[in-house]
This record gives C-alpha cells, structure tokens and sequence, in this order.
C-alpha cells in the first residue's frame, strides 16, 4: 500500500499515520521527522533545515526532494509506504509525480485530513510541543494556507483523492480512513 497523507500541521495526520503504518506494515515517511532527526544529529542536512525550520518556513524543496527520493529506494519502501508532509506544495507534486514515474511506482491514495485553519491553531498551541511557538505556528499555518492547501485541493477530482473530515473524534477518523482504503 502506498499512501500519501495530506493535512495542515496540527490535523492528526501523525495520530493517523500511526494507525495506517501498524496496519498494513508499510515505513512511515514523514519529512518532518526525518529533518528532526537530522537536526538532532548534527548532520549538513539539519544544519541546513534548522534556520528554515526554527522560523516556520518549508526546507527548500531541493533539500526535501532529495531526502524522500533517497528514502524511497530504500529496500522497506519497496513493498510500500505512507509519506506524511510530502509533498508540501505544487513544485513538489510535481517532483513527486515525476519521480514515481522515473521508478514505476504509484500510489495508491492521497488522503486529505480536514480541519479549518482555526481549529488547527488552537490544536497547535494546547499541544506544548517543544517547537510550537506561537510565532511559528502562525508562520506554519500561513504557509500551508498558501503553498499546500491550494497544492492538495488541486489532487480534489483526482479518484484516488479521498476526504476525511478531521474534526471527527481519532477512532472515527481511523474508521472513515479504513472504510475509504478498503471499499
């Protein structure tokens, strides 16, 4: 199963992510926690996302592109996998789609968690997580208003495009999201 999920930061994707990766026993590619890593390494990569990151901007595209192409042709991903966080906009849907094709692989759905703008602000800030400052959150929530929700609601007439409204409790979330992979 490969599966891309969609969702502004603070909309459950992680919870989901979760439950999906358990289930069909497919790695979880999550661009945030892979940057996060690599800035607790130390490494070029994450001293290089570090700045973009701390003032709530996207990693450049090179530097994210690069890091999922790599994790992608590791041999775990070959039977599937969830990306969570990738693509964030259109330039790297685009890359995306490209880069599937160049390796014959698919996807199987792009799942989108619905919450508005308002909620996720609020789900962020009761959160506490250490990099949750509020100046950052508005930055965060700015840029997926502008760069990534336009990029997802482009996927909407896609048929493997599927809606789940993430205002639902988590267990009703995870029930919409089985029934919509399984149906």
């Amino acid at each position: 199963m490969r599966l891309i999920l969609f969702g502004g930061p603070g909309s459950g994707k992680g919870t989901q992510a979760t439950f999906l990766v358990d289930h069909f026993q497919i790695p979880h590619i999550s661009t945030g926690d892979i940057l996060r890593a690599e800035r607790a390494n130390n490494s070029e990569l994450g001293q290089q996302a570090q700045t973009y990151m701390d003032s709530g901007q996207l990693v450049p595209d090179q530097l994210v592109v690069d890091m999922v192409e790599k994790r992608l042709t590791q041999a775990d991903a070959q039977s599937g996998w969830l990306l969570d966080g990738f693509p964030r906009n259109a330039n790297q849907a685009t890359v995306l789609e490209e880069m599937l094709q160049r390796t014959e692989q698919g996807y199987d759905y792009l799942l989108f968690l619905e919450v508005p703008p308002e909620i996720l602000s609020q789900r962020l800030l009761g959160r506490q997580r250490q990099d949750d400052d509020p100046k950052v959150i508005q930055d965060r929530l700015r840029v997926y208003a502008e760069e990534t929700l336009p990029m997802i609601l482009s996927y909407q007439d896609h048929p493997k495009f599927v809606q789940i409204d993430g205002m639902e409790p988590i267990g009703t979330v995870t029930t919409a999201i089985k029934t919509a992979i399984t149906s």
